[in-house]
């Protein structure tokens, strides 16, 4: 009491003008610092920069509210419909997890655990990062396979790659972290090439960033081997419900029992999941097309520089420099409290990861690397 009446007391013999007055300038003196004070940009996390939509949050909370005491749908069943339907493909075929990684760790496992001595995963790389520790936790040995020049897989390179002791080869579409993306007709041609028995693994966890048309899921209604595995946590900005699910073709239901939880998704998960499948159309063109207009306003800043990025979907980037090396262009723009993600997380000197978000940090980010292109 003592502190605040000292406090008030300096203002005792000050008249309202000179107490109004001396409070303007403090509070001009503060503001003045605050603007000194440079805000952190974080663009090392591939997580969307945005919560996700209300709704999804709103049906995660109905559902949870309504039976927080109880297990939820084990089988998933109207969301496996819903992804079914999505996908042209059978519930069956069809399995909810806890995240586009989970489901890899455990569909890594079942494959070389039940080849009965481990093998080796031709891995598209640089690609999704924990892969190669995956692989190795499943006992198996990853070969990492460069992508091609335009930082997609190379699906000859992987082919090429896979012998006796392939299980199965991986790959990123859209990239992790270059963008780089492959067809239809690139994976029909990695399937027929590759050794009789070998698995395909995609990992589209960024596939939401790509127009509906090129969804590679429907493949597995023709090829006899194709995972793929898909994520809510990139455009449908749900990373913290970890949420994704596997898609396989008819004839894998024990691998696809396999990659189950044992009691199921949580329900909340479930309930949003189910309300972005059937309403993901209301917002993903707009990310999907901020995702496109910024990789183009940033190529576009950086045209005539010794900085540059391979073509690619998605918000992630794979930015290299002439000049410096990847760790140096982390440090320099870590200097200026933008923070990107190092190449060497990738075992490359060359390059840093960026994940872009709007135009406001966009801007900042193109006038901060010019500035170190200039320097």
């Amino acid at each position: 009491m003592r502190r605040f009446l000292g406090y008030y007391r300096q203002f005792e013999e000050l008249s309202p003008e000179e107490v109004s007055r001396d409070l303007r300038r403090r509070r001009d003196e503060e503001k003045a610092q605050s603007l000194t004070e440079t805000p952190a940009l974080d663009l090392s996390s591939p997580a969307w920069h945005e919560p996700p939509h209300a709704e999804i949050v709103n049906a995660a909370t109905f559902a949870l509210r309504r039976a927080v005491n109880a297990y939820p749908d084990a089988g998933a069943e109207a969301l496996s419909a819903a992804l079914a339907a999505r996908h042209g493909v059978e519930p069956a075929q069809v399995v909810a997890g806890h995240g586009a990684g989970e489901l890899l760790r455990t569909a890594l496992q079942a494959l070389l655990a039940g080849s009965g001595s481990g093998g080796d995963v031709a891995v598209a790389w640089p690609g999704w990062g924990p892969l190669p520790r995956l692989v190795h936790e499943a006992g198996g040995r990853p070969v990492p396979v460069p992508l091609g020049r335009d930082g997609a897989a190379d699906v000859d390179a992987l082919a090429a790659a896979a012998g006796p002791a392939t299980r199965a080869v991986a790959l990123c579409s859209p990239n992790d972290p270059t963008g780089g993306t492959i067809d239809a007709a690139a994976l029909r041609r990695l399937a027929a090439a590759l050794p009789a028995g070998t698995w395909i693994l995609v990992d589209a966890a960024l596939a939401d960033f790509e127009e509906p048309g090129a969804d590679l899921a429907a493949l597995t209604g023709e090829l006899e081997r194709l995972l793929v595995v898909r994520s809510f946590s990139k455009a449908h900005a749900m990373a913290g419900f970890r949420a994704g699910y596997a898609i396989g073709p008819e004839g894998s239901r024990e691998l696809l029992a396999r990659l189950a939880p044992a009691l199921g998704a949580s329900a909340p998960a479930q309930a949003g999941m189910t309300w972005a499948v059937a309403n993901g159309e209301r917002y993903l063109p707009r990310r999907r097309a901020l995702a496109a207009s910024e990789r183009e306003h940033l190529a576009a800043a950086l045209a005539g520089t010794d900085l540059a990025f391979p073509p690619g979907t998605g918000p992630l980037l794979w930015l290299s420099s002439a000049r410096l090396e990847g760790r140096e262009l982390a440090a320099e723009l870590a200097a200026k409290r933008i923070f990107v993600a190092p190449g060497t997380a990738w075992g490359d000197d060359r390059h840093v990861r960026v994940a872009l978000r709007g135009p406001g940090a966009t801007d900042r980010l193109a006038a901060a690397l010019k500035e170190l292109a200039a320097g």
